[in-house]
Parts: structure tokens; sequence; C-alpha cells
């Protein structure tokens, strides 16, 4: 699998001694899945690589990869995948569904059926990518899913790790309308064929490249500690065997906090042009999700994580980082790299 200059090794690769049955990684055609499987052979692990019939999965082969097929509403399937497994890394969520996949079927049943299999199949530590903790977890579906499954795990008796991340930088950015956030990367969140998300983007993809306008959520001035997606991921394949992480919840943030207008003055420097911030105000992505939630949760949930992203987030730290020994990248070197990378189509348009 060629990496792009954003998927480094933060660290010398940690060869891991002992157990040498495969790390299952559910989720492992998303975005953070497909990190979390270039990390864990970086490390030397063999990958068992769950993905769906109707994913896009020709990047994550390899002569270390088993492909399985299966979904987590499939319980049978779910099943024949842990067997064996050493290890579980789960970053499947329904945040932006496709194919059917809702919260119900994925981040409640599916996560349910995930941790019954685990336990019946014996498999090892089962690492859990979760979210930061927020005052407001409970009016947006996604993080009520994710604290629920975190206390099914910790009820459960399984040995896990749950990583509660900052939000992504590479996801965020490309949101803002920068293209160059998302060059190069197979599964690139805002590439997902989902409806929604593809309307949002035919309208924002490459504003601040083509335009210099970046549409944020908020004024602007809200400070943010945005993780790139790869720190994430090195994180989640450490945890698998890191014993400090056996039984644990390790909050992650980026190495800065960040406004919105901070953002777009790096990406100004990087693409030597000026950008602009365009905020849009915390109430109106309250309404919209009001008048979603009755047609689609998955959309009412994207306007309610833009909400979130205009109220005062607590930063999560780095302190989880020193503890699994990771070098964070900040968001200058990450548009950086990017911006050595093949411009995307919608550059180009």
């Amino acid at each position: 699998m060629k990496q792009r200059p954003a998927d480094r090794q933060p660290a010398p690769a940690r060869k891991t001694p002992g157990d040498a049955r495969p790390v299952l990684v559910v989720g492992a055609s998303g975005q953070l899945g497909t990190r979390v499987v270039r990390r864990l052979l970086a490390l030397g692990r063999p990958v068992r690589a769950f993905v769906r019939h109707t994913a896009r999965f020709e990047h994550l082969k390899h002569p270390r990869v088993q492909i399985v097929h299966g979904d987590l509403a499939d319980a049978a399937s779910v099943r024949a995948a842990c067997s064996g497994a050493g290890a579980v890394v789960a970053t499947a969520n329904a945040a932006a569904p496709t194919h059917g996949g809702s919260f119900a079927s994925v981040d409640v049943g599916g996560y349910a059926a995930l941790i019954e299999a685990c336990r019946q199949q014996g498999c090892g530590r089962l690492v859990f990518a979760s979210v930061a903790v927020t005052p407001w977890d409970a009016r947006l579906p996604l993080f009520r899913h994710k604290r629920q499954t975190e206390q099914r795990l910790r009820d459960s008796g399984h040995p896990f790790a749950v990583l509660q991340f900052a939000p992504f930088m590479d996801d965020w950015f490309a949101l803002a309308g920068s293209a160059l956030a998302a060059r190069g990367d197979p599964a690139a969140l805002v590439d997902r064929p989902w409806p929604f998300l593809q309307r949002y983007m035919g309208v924002v993809g490459g504003l601040v490249e083509k335009r210099g306008l970046a549409l944020v959520p908020g004024g602007g001035a809200q400070v943010l500690d945005f993780l790139a997606v790869d720190d994430a991921a090195a994180a989640l394949a450490a945890a698998t065997d890191h014993p400090a992480a056996a039984n644990t919840t390790l909050p992650l943030g980026g190495p800065e906090n960040l406004s919105w207008q901070a953002v777009a003055a790096l990406l100004s420097q990087v693409l030597a042009r000026p950008v602009q911030v365009v905020g849009t105000p915390a109430w109106l992505f309250a309404l919209q999700q009001r008048l979603m939630q009755p047609f689609s949760e998955a959309a009412a949930n994207i306007m309610a994580l833009n909400w979130l992203l205009a109220q005062p987030l607590p930063p999560q730290g780095t302190a989880t980082a020193g503890l699994l020994g990771l070098r964070l990248l900040r968001a200058e070197d990450f548009l950086r790299g990017q911006a050595a990378l093949p411009p995307r189509a919608e550059e180009r348009r």
C-alpha cells in the first residue's frame, strides 16, 4: 500500500512480540480503519480486515492482510471474523452511512454483537475508537451511542481500551472547503457515497483553493485541538497491546489549540493565497438538526456535530501520546505534507 506523506511513522516501529494472531480491524475500509491497518502492518502485526461486500477495499490488499466480508448488523459474520483474533480495533460507525447502515444497526446492535463475539471467541483486547467527552453528549446521536458502547465494554468483563479523540483535522478542514486536506486519501470521509454528504461537498468542495473561502461552524474564533487521523490510528494500533492502555479510557487531542482564524492563516501560507473565514452561526445548525431529525438521523447528527464545533470544547490534552510513545502532527506540517501531493479533481475543475 502506497503511503501519503501524512501517513508517516512518528516513532520507530515497535515490533510486537508474543501474540502472533491477527488483529481484526472492524471498519477497515473507512478512513480511520485504513490508517489503522497501515499502522499495524508497520508494527509487524498480521491484520484481518472486516469489510462489507459493498465496500471499496482494493487499497487494503497486502500479503499480511486477510480480507473478510461481513456486516456488524450480521451477528454470525461478526462471530466468524472474531474467531482467532489476537486483538480487535473497532472504528466503524454510522455517522456517514452507506448501503442502509444506521446508528441502530451499527452503533447499537452492531457493537453489542461485536462485544459478545469477542467474549465468546476469546479474542484479545478490544480497542474502541470513541469521541471526546463534552457537556453536550446527550444531544448528539453519535456521541450518545459512543458513550453507551463505552459503558457496555466496561460492563462486559472483556479486556478493552477506549480512545476518545478530538476532532480530526483531515475531516474538518475538508468539510470547511479545503480539497487539499483530502489529497491522496483512498478512503477520505468526504468521498463516502452518502448522497447527503456528496451534495454538501458539491457545494463546498475546493472553495478554499478556488475562492479563498473557508466555511466554518461558529464565528471562527472558537479554539479546537485538532488531531490528525494518522495520529488517532497510531494510538489505536499501539493500544492493542500497550500495558498502559489495558482496561482504561484515554483521551487524545492534537498538539495545538487552534482557532479557525488560525487554520485559515495556515492555509493561506501553504496555498500562497488569502483565505477568509466565513462563519455559520450555531443556532442555524441547531435549527437544521431539529428539522432533519424526523427524516434522517444521520443528517441531523451532522448538523449537531457542526453545532458542537461552535461551542467551547474542553481540550483533550496530549498525555496519552506521551504514554503510548507517539509524536503528534501539527496542523501546519499536515497541510504542507498534503500540499506536496497531486491536486484532487475538484481543484482542477
